[in-house]
């Protein structure tokens, strides 16, 4: 690679590392992910400093344009040059479980931060917010927020409310697995072996996921016995039901992929059918259900044991040149 060529890329990556920090604090979907790429193509060609001084330079920026940004970008971008490293020789499923941690909680706290220098709270913003939608999508819809769901407003506010910790854990681990799976790709570009995720038939979750599941149904029935269904413990057995549900449905969807392949449908037409398990309501839970049931019936017979001691290493693989061993 030519002196020039070789300035080109490190600009060029270095530029993605800004322009993501930049759009992270109002697009995180596509402003993590694209720093990402960048962190991980400076790594993987051996450009530490330029990644550093990149992921400095977008904080610089974000603390121009808003302190609440720099809160969330701190964390995040240094989490993200942590886990590009790790995925040197550690699950890549590991790195997405980190990295949607810290987008949640610094996504949180952002916007608490951001509550404060406007002289409110995060539950007064967030209350705000859900009575806002919920007017727009009764204009929308031609009715009342009452009709919405067959819930008082006040009832539905309240409730949409309290599970407001979900909403940051999903929007974690959506922006931090196209993270981990840009940051894969991005570093097989530069001809750096990396664990990559692992194809969704082949995805088979920790059993350790099932631990929330059941702290959530033993806080709830904490309240319950209490009478206290408005309380820390209910509201958190809630929340903690909730945000493990997505993690189940993923794992609902790798039985169906299997499915899928097993009986020869082709991309277009698994496409097609993912979409229809995602969008209809009635299947969600039920694709849920599979899931955690797939955690003791195993109906994709995966090797559970040897996966799971070396650290998720059958279920994941290396990458070279962009292409997954077999």
């Amino acid at each position: 690679m030519t002196a020039a060529a070789d300035i080109r890329d490190a600009t060029l990556l270095s530029g993605a590392v800004v322009l993501g920090g930049v759009l992270a604090p109002s697009l995180l979907l596509i402003g993590v992910p694209m720093a990402s790429a960048g962190v991980a193509g400076l790594l993987g060609s051996g450009r530490f400093a330029a990644a550093a001084f990149a992921a400095a330079v977008a904080v610089a920026f974000a603390a121009f344009l808003s302190p609440a940004d720099a809160v969330l970008l701190i964390p995040v971008l240094t989490a993200l040059l942590f886990v590009s490293l790790r995925l040197r020789e550690h699950s890549a499923l590991q790195g997405a479980a980190i990295l949607t941690a810290v987008i949640a909680v610094s996504a949180a706290a952002a916007d608490a931060v951001r509550a404060w220098l406007a002289g409110s709270t995060l539950l007064q913003e967030r209350t705000a917010m859900v009575e806002s939608a919920l007017e727009m999508a009764g204009t929308v819809a031609g009715v009342d927020g009452d009709a919405l769901a067959g819930l008082d407003s006040e009832i539905l506010v309240d409730l949409m409310v309290r599970v407001w910790a979900v909403d940051y854990l999903t929007m974690g681990l959506l922006t931090a697995v196209l993270g981990v799976a840009v940051a894969g790709w991005a570093s097989a570009r530069v001809g750096t072996p990396v664990r990559r995720l692992p194809a969704l038939s082949e995805l088979d979750l920790s059993p350790h996921i099932l631990w929330p599941f059941v702290g959530g149904l033993l806080l709830l029935a904490v309240g319950r016995m209490t009478g206290d269904t408005t309380g820390l413990a209910w509201i958190a057995g809630l929340n903690l039901l909730l945000a493990v549900r997505l993690p189940l449905f993923v794992q609902g969807l790798g039985v169906a992929s299997a499915l899928y392949r097993r009986v020869g449908l082709g991309r277009l037409a698994r496409v097609i059918g993912y979409a229809l398990l995602a969008v209809v309501e009635l299947l969600v839970p039920v694709l849920s259900l599979v899931g955690l049931v797939d955690f003791w019936a195993n109906f994709r017979k995966l090797p559970r044991e040897d996966s799971r001691t070396s650290g998720g290493g059958d279920s994941e693989s290396r990458s070279e040149n962009g292409q997954h061993e077999s």
